[in-house]
């Protein structure tokens, strides 16, 4: 007896699987017990039914999956009582299990599998003859079965945990998969470039041939190859797929995953799929918040069953794919709105003379707006900034936007004054229909009469800083919006606004939220505002401060701010005859400035004008270049310095050349240099003397 149960033992501490540990057992069992057969039951989670686990000479017990409930039959009685059972004679026992009888067994003898109590299941032994077990036999039997049951116990607790491990090893996989395509979502790269990345990274995870990105179109009623790999035919030939048709469309339609074993004899649409030889495919919706954005799928070249672990790892894939997806057409969809605007906004509003500019523009969204600034110069010596919001989004509001500042910069250089230019606009938004309708804050800035001309239309109060950092709004002039009414009239506000002041238009966007008076968002705007250095740093700190993440309404904002006039004046500008009249703009308000009287800064700025025409005209060849201006007063005498770094080509044509005359008639000196470096022009003026 302890030879044959040393055999057991060590059969149970050789650490096997669990199914080969129950057939080595049986294989000993029989050897001591010189029986035909042996089997091993196992009682289910549940402990209501044996099921046939391991057999030696009634194989077919674990073949057919036999069960038995506890307590019915000879191995259901044996595991209820929890003690052995001999029968010498089946014939004469209730046997639950047709199997013994047929295989011709004569007599059983059964115990429990027992481990602290607790019936694991239980260890039969038959034999084809008839027997009768002795006591011994019975008692070493029981022995065999309790090494058994440890030996079983152990192997399923190795079993569970190895299996444990197995999950926790194959969940780390999947999440180092899924970070990978995370890693894909966070690179921020254009969407075509990220379907393609995505791809990629998918048919690596999933060992696939192929994989493929159909999006939903706009109308929804079709899918749209975007992206391929293995299959790239789909999105050169352009491939679109009926929603509710095929493969792809029956995923977008039911809004789960569908496999397909073999390709040919499925339901497939798409005759790419069969020409490049696929057999199996598994598909899966590209789903954000219960929208379906488009499917993704994945193919094999040789049959393949994709599991559900290849299924729900597709569908985790797909649910990051998608958010990445929208994102990245959201952002794409965002900057091309943005670059259209800032298209139809002004492109460069720095170098307006006496003054510094700064301006702001965010959409609440990706699409196009109808806020818009704008500030341009305004002979003679005056400077426009205007704000204004059309009513409504999209492609309609930013073209009449469009509209809207060409025909105010067209009345205003036309020479009209504010209230008639704002006017005429009016007019013109009315024969444009109600759908255009606007708000409008023109303001018209004088440096040197340190004043403001304010008309406004349905639009809130600009705000104006003072040099002692209190900032204050100006009060408004009446006047509805736009296009309301072709009969409105606009009355113009002068206000003063002195050397150092900084005058702030915007849109509502940046003082109104939903729910909240539009009362409490000037002021917190007027506190940002106070104090402010520059026009910059107030764009910053107003929307830093009053700007959310995700803006419902579309802001834009423009800050001028008045700067004062030193004796020296100096630049760079461009050699290009547009600049031209921002030079004389520039140098009429210092020469005002220092107390010149018309006459004289006519003389003067036509001087300086012939001098950097010279150099615009005269001193370069085709290509950037550019010329400097100096002013410099000492007292009454003034200094002009014009320097290219060109070489001055001969006069051409027949009423050219008489620059230097003129610059000769109009200054009381006038010295021209002419160097490899360049051309330096000197042109000195005493004011408040007799002309020359």
């Amino acid at each position: 007896m302890l030879a044959a149960l040393q055999r057991v033992t060590d059969a149970a501490l050789a650490y096997l699987s669990e199914d080969e540990l129950l057939t080595e057992l049986l294989l000993r069992i029989t050897e001591i017990l010189h029986t035909d057969t042996a089997a091993f039951l196992l009682l289910d989670e549940e402990g209501k039914e044996l099921r046939a686990r391991a057999a030696k000479g009634i194989e077919e017990e674990v073949e057919q999956g036999v069960t038995i409930p506890v307590g019915k039959g000879f191995a259901g009685r044996v595991v209820a009582s929890r003690r052995p059972i001999f029968i010498p004679n089946i014939d004469h026992f209730d046997i639950y299990n047709p199997i013994l009888r047929q295989k011709g067994i004569r007599s059983l003898l059964g115990v429990p599998l027992l481990v602290e109590g607790r019936a694991l299941g239980v260890l039969h032994v038959g034999t084809l003859t008839p027997r009768n077990f002795t006591d011994d036999d019975r008692d070493l039997l029981q022995l065999v079965g309790d090494r058994a049951a440890l030996a079983i116990e152990h192997a399923q607790l190795f079993g569970r945990e190895r299996a444990a491990r197995a999950a926790a090893e194959n969940a780390t996989r999947r999440l180092e998969a899924l970070q990978r395509v995370t890693d894909a979502t966070l690179s921020y790269l254009p969407p075509e470039e990220l379907l393609t990345e995505l791809l990629e990274r998918i048919r690596g995870i999933l060992h696939a041939d192929t994989a493929a990105i159909l999006m939903i179109e706009e109308t929804g009623h079709t899918l749209r190859a975007r992206a391929a790999k293995g299959i790239e035919e789909e999105v050169e030939q352009g491939v679109t797929i009926p929603v509710g048709k095929g493969f792809a469309g029956r995923i977008a339609a039911e809004r789960r995953a569908i496999s397909i074993e073999d390709v040919d004899h499925a339901d497939v649409l798409n005759p790419i799929l069969r020409e490049k030889g696929i057999r199996s495919m598994l598909g899966v919706p590209l789903l954000v918040e219960g929208r379906v954005l488009g499917v993704l799928h994945i193919g094999s070249l040789t049959p393949r069953i994709f599991t559900a672990e290849d299924r729900d790892l597709l569908q985790h894939a797909a649910d990051r794919a998608a958010l990445a997806i929208e994102h990245a057409e959201l952002s794409e969809r965002r900057r091309l709105a943005e670059a259209l605007q800032r298209r139809l906004l002004p492109q460069r509003i720095s170098g307006l003379p006496g003054i510094e500019v700064a301006s702001r523009y965010m959409p609440a969204g990706e699409s196009l707006g109808g806020d818009w600034y704008d500030a341009f110069p305004l002979a003679p010596g005056k400077i426009v900034i205007a704000v204004g919001d059309v009513v409504g989004h999209g492609l309609g509001a930013a073209a009449t936007m469009a509209q809207l500042r060409t025909a105010l910069r067209a009345y205003a250089i036309d020479g009209h004054s504010p209230s008639d230019v704002v006017g005429r606009v009016n007019r013109l938004m009315w024969q444009l229909g109600p759908a255009s309708m606007t708000t409008l804050a023109y303001l018209v800035i004088d440096p040197v009469a340190e004043t403001v001309e304010l008309v406004t239309a349905g639009h809130p109060p600009p705000l104006v800083i003072n040099p002692d950092g209190s900032a204050e709004y100006l009060p408004l002039s009446g006047g509805i919006a736009l296009g309301a009414s072709d009969v409105a009239r606009f009355p113009s506000q002068v206000h003063p606004l002195p050397v150092g002041a900084t005058v702030v238009l915007y849109t509502d966007g940046l003082v109104e939220s939903r729910g909240v008076s539009i009362d409490h968002g000037l002021e917190r705007l007027r506190v940002v505002a106070e104090g402010a250095a520059d026009p910059e740093a107030l764009c910053d700190a107003a929307t830093e401060e009053l700007v959310p993440e995700a803006p419902e309404d579309d802001i834009a904002m423009i800050a001028a701010r008045l700067r004062s006039v030193d004796d020296r004046l100096a630049g760079t500008w461009p050699a290009e005859k547009d600049v031209l009249a921002d030079v004389r703009l520039m140098l009429r308000r210092w020469l005002h400035a220092h107390g010149a009287t018309e006459d004289e800064t006519y003389d003067i700025v036509v001087a300086c004008q012939e001098a950097c025409a010279n150099a615009v005209e005269h001193a370069y060849g085709p290509g950037l270049r550019s010329f400097d201006v100096q002013a410099v007063a000492d007292g009454p005498h003034v200094t002009l310095t014009i320097r290219d770094h060109g070489r001055w080509r001969p006069p051409r044509g027949t009423n050219r050349g008489r620059g230097l005359p003129l610059m000769r008639a109009l200054m009381e000196h006038v010295e021209v240099t002419h160097t490899d470096e360049g051309t330096l022009v000197v042109l000195e003026r005493t004011l408040l003397r007799e002309a020359a």
